[in-house]
């Protein structure tokens, strides 16, 4: 997929980096991020459908931003999820993958900012071709 597709209103970047995904009032599970955007992102994680956030279609998160010290905080709106059937936990009860797109919802002026600035400045950091530096050659 092109880094800015037809069907977004927003530019998408590929990263590997961690968001907490708030489970209750004290709690945060850990799941992988795996695309960002202005607007929204994509989320990898094991699947609990027991677990409190499972009913839910709006979550409270926690982005990490690979590279920088910083954390965005904000709410989210599940768009879309794919399950997919893992072993069956020692208990007998069915585990699952988790795959989902989420659109992010209220954010902070800052951390939206925030977010913005660094899909923006790693669009552009990736877009430049490395180019050797010429003075670090030995000279002959």
């Amino acid at each position: 997929m092109s880094l800015i597709d037809a069907r977004r209103n927003a530019p998408r970047i590929s990263v590997e980096g961690f968001c907490g995904v708030a489970s209750d009032e004290q709690d945060l599970d850990h799941a992988t991020m795996s695309d960002l955007s202005t607007d929204g992102l994509r989320l990898e994680r094991a699947f609990d459908p027991a677990g409190p956030a499972a009913a839910r279609s709006v979550v409270q998160l926690e982005i990490e931003l690979p590279g920088l010290d910083e954390v965005v905080w904000t709410s989210a709106i599940i768009v879309r999820a794919y399950l997919t059937p893992l072993a069956s936990g020692r208990d007998g009860t069915p585990r699952f993958w988790c795959r989902a797109g989420l659109r992010l919802g209220e954010t902070s002026r800052r951390d939206r900012t925030l977010l913005r600035d660094y899909v923006y400045s790693q669009l552009v950091h990736r877009a430049m071709p490395t180019v050797p530096d010429r003075r670090l050659e030995p000279r002959s």
